[in-house]
């Protein structure tokens, strides 16, 4: 999807995209183009992306939105994300049980976990 970067203030970028509509983007500094397509792509409006309906999805078809019970309390990955990238976050747990790991074991240790973590669910190399 095409935009274009109206403007910069302040470290904000105000994106435009085809249909006129737009939003700001919060940038940093050390940021790549790569980085930058992939924010204004995660933030893009719903009518600009393009995606496949699930099987169980048809027009005119009533449901109930319902939060999905994620275990631990773990934040969700967002749609779309790889498998490695939702293993990783399950296997790192809630934000609550990592400070509890690194109060008990320490720093270096949780850093050991991490590393076994990543080396179990590896990041494809692209």
């Amino acid at each position: 999807m095409n935009y274009t970067v109206e403007e910069i203030n302040n470290g904000v970028a105000k994106v435009v995209f085809s249909d006129d509509s737009w939003i700001y983007v919060e940038l940093r500094a050390d940021m790549t183009e790569e980085e930058l397509d992939d924010t204004v792509n995660r933030l893009a409006p719903p009518q600009l992306k393009s995606g496949h309906a699930p099987d169980f999805l048809s027009a005119g078809m009533e449901r109930v939105a319902a939060a999905k019970e994620w275990p631990d309390n773990i934040e969700p990955v967002p749609d779309g994300s790889p498998q490695w990238l939702k293993d990783r976050r399950l296997a790192y747990g809630s934000t609550e049980s990592q400070l509890e790991y690194i109060t008990e074991h320490g720093l270096d240790a949780w850093q050991t976990h991490v590393a076994e973590i990543k080396a179990a669910n590896p990041k494809p190399a692209e």
